[in-house]
């Protein structure tokens, strides 16, 4: 049997040290200290449930403390520390803090997590254990929410077009940068609104007065323009011609048309909806 750091073993005390004591699986050994043993006095033949991870010279250690999360598990665990060199620290539990390498994390320093924020991760072993962000997915979409509802989640991934929020109890909403009222950082906690459920998930938004949201919907669809040129829809398209592109009512779209219009950011030709050239 091939131990593996990150898991949890039931394993046999088999001496002590003047520092700890060794314990036995199989055909390996691995060192418990005395602070790793729960101050527990350990006699030979004694079993234990020691998880196993790399101590501060790479070495594999076991300890007693109980890890909030493990190898093929997901959890959500706190930011302690940030190191500008390496990225950020998180408490798993155990005395050994686990890494959220900068590789992993925002180019920009300000968008990085700060102690007390909460993320939700898995464990990977790539040579030392390290924490990976865990990624929305179509198979993670969970239900239950209702809409119009406020809710507390956490940024759990930014994006070019918006953010992720996770809450605690795992439902997924997608914020849209026309509805995020300040710059967010990873691990940050928001209270968000639930508006739209569609197929893809929950959309919300982080905005507080409702009369911005015109220049919300305005914003949503010039981005639309910008990046994939004419759009096929008018103030005369039906309100399910308008669900297909948009998560708006066709009241909101056609007022922010009508926003758009005045301010001659577009112009309306055979059906479509096109950008005022300079």
């Amino acid at each position: 049997m091939t131990l593996s750091v990150g898991a949890i073993y039931q394993m046999t005390v088999i001496r002590k040290t003047d520092i700890g004591y060794m314990l036995h699986l199989g055909q390996d050994e691995v060192f418990l200290h005395f602070n790793e043993s729960l101050h527990q006095e350990l006699n030979a033949g004694d079993l234990v449930e020691a998880f196993l991870y790399f101590d501060n010279k790479g070495r594999i250690a076991a300890t007693l403390r109980k890890p909030l999360i493990t190898l093929g598990e997901k959890a959500w665990l706190e930011v302690t520390d940030v190191v500008p060199s390496l990225g950020v620290f998180l408490d798993m539990g155990i005395q050994k803090g686990v890494l959220l390498s900068i590789d992993d994390l925002p180019s920009n320093p300000l968008a990085w997590p700060r102690p007390g924020d909460q993320l939700f991760i898995s464990l990977k072993l790539k040579g030392k254990l390290v924490a990976k962000l865990v990624h929305r997915s179509s198979q993670d979409q969970k239900e239950g929410l209702e809409l119009k509802q406020s809710i507390d989640a956490y940024v759990q991934t930014l994006g070019t077009e918006g953010v992720n929020l996770l809450t605690e109890e795992g439902h997924w909403i997608f914020v849209h940068k026309s509805m995020i009222k300040h710059e967010l950082r990873l691990g940050e906690k928001v209270n968000v609104k639930v508006t739209y459920l569609s197929e893809k998930g929950y959309t919300g938004s982080l905005m507080e007065q409702k009369e911005t949201a015109r220049f919300s919907d305005a914003e949503i669809i010039m981005d639309y323009i910008d990046h994939q040129g004419d759009l096929p829809l008018t103030a005369d398209s039906t309100p399910e011609e308008i669900q297909n592109y948009f998560e708006m009512s066709r009241k909101a779209f056609k007022r922010a048309l009508g926003l758009l219009y005045r301010e001659r950011k577009i112009i309306f030709e055979d059906g479509t909806t096109k950008k005022v050239k300079p």
